[in-house]
């Protein structure tokens, strides 16, 4: 994948060259709505295009919204495909203490309880489906300001001493790190005296979160979404968790796999623009729902989401240059 920004206005138009080597011309406005696409490789109706086809244009428009948002810093990504936005979700969750944990993260514990053992639910599901068959999910409010994102993921994943701590808690065969390498990271980026820097192991970097959503598909294959409840607070999330019940040994184990899951996410950004995800986010696992079911039925994508896979390509001969560098952007406020 390739893009340059050939123009801007009242919109921003691009050049995208995406895996196929087909030139795609895209223009949109700040908010990341497309106005405009033209391209020769492939039909102009979906639905005369085949799978593969259909999928080349999606990315093309992904890694155009992307594009624009490194380079220029308007929000055109939709939060819930924004790495960066994620990135900052799992940092926030990974130091939690098991009591932390339980305040933010308790509600799953409960439900799972529940489909496992006698436990009262967190949240009722409809009766037309199962409890272990519903994707259980919640949004994720940061207490970053969105302005800062970019520099902070960045100044995050050149940090060795922060993603090998990062590592840790997703890898349950090693010993939990405590928050001392992510805090020393985070008073070294703010330029704060260490002692200065709140513990974020107490969760102050989370804001808020929502209650639990049950998310489910029908027998027509329709899905629809139960809303929780929403934190009082007028702007997006950061992040939407989105995990089907499993039965953790403990609240530690739960956080551990919950900031696997969100780092997962971000690798389903970068492969949904056709672009290798950066190294630390180069994990087998479940991600987003949508991402898995792709990489579940499309044969032209290996199976990402399953855990004992074996991996062809993260598609880094397609991947630019400091495509990862979103503090070049002149951030928008």
């Amino acid at each position: 994948m390739d893009a340059i920004i050939t123009g801007e206005s009242e919109r921003i138009g691009l050049s995208v060259i995406d895996n196929n080597d087909v030139e795609h011309l895209i223009e949109m406005d700040e908010e990341g709505r497309v106005k405009y696409h033209e391209q020769e490789g492939y039909p102009d109706d979906p639905a005369e295009r085949t799978i593969a086809g259909n999928e080349h244009v999606n990315r093309a428009r992904r890694f155009a919204k992307y594009w624009v948002y490194r380079e220029r810093g308007y929000e055109t990504l939709e939060w819930r495909h924004n790495p960066n936005r994620i990135t900052a979700a799992a940092m926030a969750i990974a130091p939690l203490t098991a009591e932390a944990a339980a305040e933010y993260l308790g509600d799953f514990t409960q439900q799972f309880d529940h489909i496992h053992g006698d436990a009262e639910p967190a949240v009722s599901v409809p009766d037309e489906i199962q409890p272990a068959d519903a994707v259980y999910q919640k949004d994720i409010y940061v207490g970053f300001e969105d302005q800062a994102l970019g520099s902070l993921v960045g100044d995050l994943l050149g940090n060795d001493d922060v993603m090998a701590a990062l590592g840790r808690v997703i890898d349950p065969t090693t010993a939990r790190p405590d928050d001392a390498a992510f805090s020393a990271a985070l008073a070294e980026i703010t330029g704060k005296d260490p002692a200065d820097v709140p513990n974020l192991s107490d969760g102050c970097l989370l804001e808020a979160v929502s209650g639990l959503h049950v998310h489910w598909d029908d027998a027509a294959g329709q899905y629809h979404t139960q809303w929780g409840e929403q934190p009082e607070i007028e702007r997006d999330p950061h992040a939407r968790i989105e995990i089907f019940e499993f039965d953790p040994d403990s609240i530690v184990e739960l956080k551990c796999q919950i900031a696997r899951h969100l780092l997962c996410q971000v690798r389903d950004c970068y492969l949904g623009m056709g672009i290798a995800p950066p190294e630390p986010f180069r994990l087998l696992g479940a991600g987003h729902h949508g991402a898995g079911t792709r990489y579940e039925h499309y044969d032209f994508y290996d199976r990402y989401h399953d855990p004992t896979a074996e991996i062809s390509t993260w598609y880094e001969e397609y991947t630019p240059e400091n495509a990862y560098d979103t503090s070049l952007a002149e951030i928008k406020s």
